[in-house]
């Protein structure tokens, strides 16, 4: 029970903040949708890998939004920390990273903005508001492929 958890919450925080630190890499967008998107991916890998939610619980709680919402924040942490090692920045024409030239704390907090963790925030818990939508899809999805 334990592994499982932990897995799905590895997982969804691992897929948030690829997805983050993919969308910051190639179009060079910091925003906060950006940080909806990736808060909203980690909350779908919660929704997809978590057994927990069956049919019979259809109750929010307290604690599982404060969990889609951790996890959310954790993906956007992960994916600043992706951003930190591989978004090549030009300076001088010489091209080079920020890890070369500034530590990972004053990365975060130059680059990383209070709106930023609320849309994280917002992400996750939206993930979780529609987790029944999502499960359903999911469900359809899983069931009408061939493999």
């Amino acid at each position: 029970m334990i592994k499982n958890f932990l897995i799905a919450t590895t997982a969804s925080v691992v897929a948030g903040g690829i997805i983050y630190s993919l969308v910051v890499l190639l179009v060079n967008y910091f925003a906060p949708i950006v940080a909806v998107i990736a808060g909203f991916v980690s909350g779908i890998g919660l929704v997809v890998l978590s057994r927990c939610n069956k049919e019979n619980n259809k109750d929010i709680s307290a604690v599982g939004l404060c969990y889609f919402g951790v996890v959310a924040v954790m993906s956007l942490f992960t994916g600043y920390l992706l951003i930190y090692y591989f978004k090549p920045v030009i300076i001088h024409g010489i091209m080079c990273h920020p890890k070369n030239f500034i530590a990972f704390p004053q990365f975060i907090v130059n680059t990383l903005k209070i709106p930023d963790i609320l849309s994280t925030i917002f992400g996750g818990i939206a993930a979780s508001a529609l987790s029944h939508k999502i499960r359903a899809i999911y469900e359809y999805f899983r069931r009408s492929s061939p493999v």
